[in-house]
């Protein structure tokens, strides 16, 4: 499934951004923002293997030079809370060599250019165990004129007019009917469904090329139809943390899901395995009934159990083994006792007789199968957001120390600190901010997080343990339902044979493959 993320570099909310900041961050270069009159310097930054500014028509050529273009940017926009770039950051397929992954970024970065967008295209590849190439487009949100210059109005309004081209008053009569129009329909809500379309879409095609049998999806897998549950992309903190073997709460939630997936996949393979059986069976029971209505009997024979069968395939099963090995084929038929016993002893304990109390059984444990995984998907949201506050605390807290002190200063003084230690307490600010938007409080809670999260957890192991045992009932039936298909299909057989031999002849009873088909 591919990951596709879009978000408004912006000055309003709690901490304002600026485009130039932005744009030196994603290029790992230091540029000169000449609104706040600051350099911002992330030419020490590493991981950033390709750098390109894509320009559409009418922009101008110099806008090729990144400080150019964001200075522009910042310039022109004079709101306190104004929008400077859209950002679209996507991965990029791990299967794929640098120079096809960057064919593939330029792509989707050339469809935002043909939209009339400047594209500053920045793709990082961080090189340490578990890869993680990635692709940042910055995108100017203000189509350009013919003249080069940014269009002053994105949006206007237009009065709805009559049949007869006559304005259309409202019903208090102190205005008219109207609409919007947009310049673009860069900012409509359903655009980023449709990028991530596109996206999986590439990355198919460059999947194709290069001789992978591998289809990209954008949507989810529950909007797909399929139970097994998503991961949680993780963070640059979380990344970093656990490059450094540290193990996350959203790391471990990972590997956790991967278990639970595992069960999900096994249940949905003992599922076919079982409906294909049953569907045999019940092929055989109507034949078998259809037989009997063209036969008149004095009394109607009653179904044999499932029990009964079972007894059949063991016996037979024992029967026919041909090892030479005298101790071999002791433990062969030791084993197919104990199948046998096992199996007999399920059958009691749910009170199965019959194939109809089998399937009942199965339909009821699906059901609660799809109902656990309901649940659990349900359950990853709240431990995903909990996971995530309890790993951010844990790095904030390495620079809340520098935090503290600054807001403790004052004058020349907090300056000065601030001079010495920026990335230290605008990363501690970082984190704080995200705290506070995740947990809804200016307050840090780590005791009552970690305590909420050990309540989230205890609830998932309880689910996956009965994911576990839905999985063991159903691969019980299947078993079942295997070897009662086995019985049916070589007495299937014997009928067959038997009508094209004489009454006289002695029938020599064919040998039943009772082996695991």
């Amino acid at each position: 499934m591919i990951h596709l993320n879009a978000k408004i570099i912006s000055r309003g909310g709690e901490k304002p951004q600026s485009a130039v900041a932005s744009a030196a961050y994603r290029s790992g270069t230091k540029i000169y923002c000449e609104y706040d009159g600051e350099m911002k310097d992330f030419s020490r930054k590493g991981h950033v293997i390709y750098s390109e500014i894509l320009l559409p028509e009418y922009a101008p050529k110099e806008f090729a030079d990144r400080s150019v273009l964001w200075n522009a940017v910042e310039n022109f926009e004079k709101g306190s809370r104004a929008q400077l770039s859209r950002e679209v950051e996507f991965s990029l397929p791990c299967e794929l060599d640098a120079d096809e992954r960057l064919k593939a970024a330029r792509t989707l970065a050339e469809f935002f250019r043909d939209k009339g967008m400047v594209v500053d295209m920045n793709l990082h590849s961080p090189d340490h165990e578990n890869p993680n190439p990635h692709c940042h487009l910055m995108l100017t949100m203000r189509p350009f004129q013919k003249d080069g210059t940014f269009l002053e109005k994105k949006c206007w309004r237009e009065y709805d007019l009559d049949k007869n081209g006559q304005k259309i008053p409202t019903k208090k009569g102190n205005d008219y009917k109207s609409h919007k129009v947009y310049a673009t329909d860069w900012d409509d809500r359903g655009n980023v469904e449709k990028w991530r379309a596109l996206w999986a879409d590439i990355e198919t095609e460059f999947y194709k090329k290069n001789g992978y049998e591998i289809t990209a999806e954008h949507r989810s897998f529950e909007r797909q139809g399929i139970d097994l549950l998503p991961t949680i992309h993780m963070g640059a903190a979380v990344t970093a943390m656990e490059r450094r073997g540290i193990q996350t709460e959203v790391g471990s939630m990972n590997r956790e899901i991967k278990k639970i997936n595992a069960l999900i996949l096994s249940s949905m393979e003992n599922i076919e395995r079982l409906t294909n059986k049953i569907a045999f069976l019940e092929k055989e029971k109507k034949a078998i009934a259809q037989d009997k209505e063209k036969e008149l009997p004095v009394q109607e024979k009653k179904e044999d159990s499932l029990i009964a069968v079972l007894m059949e395939w063991q016996q037979n099963r024992s029967a026919f083994i041909q090892d030479n090995d005298i101790r071999q084929r002791t433990d062969t038929k030791t084993g197919n006792i104990k199948d046998f016993s096992s199996m007999v002893a399920f059958l009691q304990s749910h009170k199965i007789e019959t194939l109809e109390d089998l399937q009942k059984l199965a339909e009821d444990t699906k059901k609660q199968r799809s109902d656990n995984i309901h649940n659990q998907r349900e359950l990853n949201a709240k431990l995903k957001k909990m996971s995530n506050i309890v790993d951010i605390y844990h790095a904030y807290k390495p620079y809340a120390e520098y935090l503290k002190k600054y807001e403790s200063l004052s004058g020349r003084q907090k300056q000065s600190y601030y001079d010495r230690n920026a990335d230290k307490i605008d990363t501690a600010l970082s984190y704080r901010t995200g705290l506070k938007n995740m947990s809804g409080t200016d307050r840090l809670l780590p005791k009552t997080w970690k305590k909420e999260l050990e309540e989230l957890k205890a609830e998932s192991a309880k689910i996956k343990h009965d994911l576990a045992e839905n999985d063991a009932i159903l691969g019980e039936l299947a078993e079942i339902a295997d070897k009662t298909a086995m019985v049916q299909r070589t007495k299937a057989k014997q009928n067959e044979i038997l009508p094209n031999l004489g009454e006289k002849k002695s029938v020599k009873k064919e040998r039943g493959n009772y082996g695991r088909e």
